[in-house]
């Protein structure tokens, strides 16, 4: 393969593929099987859940959101040296629902406690693409190869996952990302596997927020 094309099909391809083994580390048949929990130990799915969605969903819209449209602010529209501060909180209060504590003016320039605006832009959106990625394989993992429950599932010692995950990394920018992925899983670039996965917690925090208001 010539070096130009030994890098991935898409940046977030590896992003999923490494979170997605996290996730899949975190399940209960994968640390019962290795002996780590007792099998018969009972968890609170609702936990879980609400623990993987702080992690993975709540990213997304600061990811694709408050870094990716702060940078091309600042790179493609050319933002002014004395909004740089403000354009950045304007975003997060868009996206999060967040305010500053304090008041945060000109002299200060939040948006460089992250290094990846200078040294690597776009990476944020990589990483919120790479979520979407990541449970949309996990999904096709557990429901096609595994045939056991996205949310409890056990890749240790299954060669066809190892395959799977392989075919898809193997090509490299040899093909379109989006050709691979759909031959691999059978759909196009799709949040329905991470809207599935979370219906449970979706269910049980609508119940719980049921005739609440809120203000932004």
């Amino acid at each position: 393969m010539p070096p130009l094309l030994r890098q991935g099909a898409n940046r977030a391809y590896h992003e999923a593929i490494g979170s997605m083994m996290g996730l899949a580390a975190k399940q209960k048949p994968f640390l019962a099987g290795l002996g780590l929990i007792d099998p018969k130990t009972k968890t609170d799915q609702t936990q879980e859940l609400l623990k993987e969605a702080l992690s993975y969903v709540v990213f997304i819209p600061f990811a694709s959101g408050v870094m990716s449209e702060w940078e091309n602010s600042f790179y493609a529209d050319n933002l002014s040296a004395d909004q740089l501060n403000a354009r950045w909180w304007a975003l997060c209060k868009q996206y999060q629902g967040m305010v500053p504590p304090t008041t945060r003016g000109e002299n200060y320039l939040d948006p460089a406690t992250k290094t990846h605006i200078n040294d690597d832009p776009a990476q944020y959106y990589d990483y919120a693409l790479s979520y979407v990625i990541l449970f949309q394989l996990h999904d096709h993992i557990a429901k096609n190869i595994l045939k056991q429950d996205p949310h409890a599932t056990n890749y240790y010692g299954n060669k066809e996952v190892g395959n799977f995950l392989r075919d898809i990394m193997r090509p490299g920018s040899s093909r379109d990302w989006r050709v691979v992925l759909k031959e691999k899983t059978g759909e196009d670039l799709s949040a329905r596997s991470m809207v599935d996965y979370f219906q449970p917690l979706m269910t049980y925090l609508k119940a719980q927020n049921k005739g609440r208001k809120y203000t932004m």
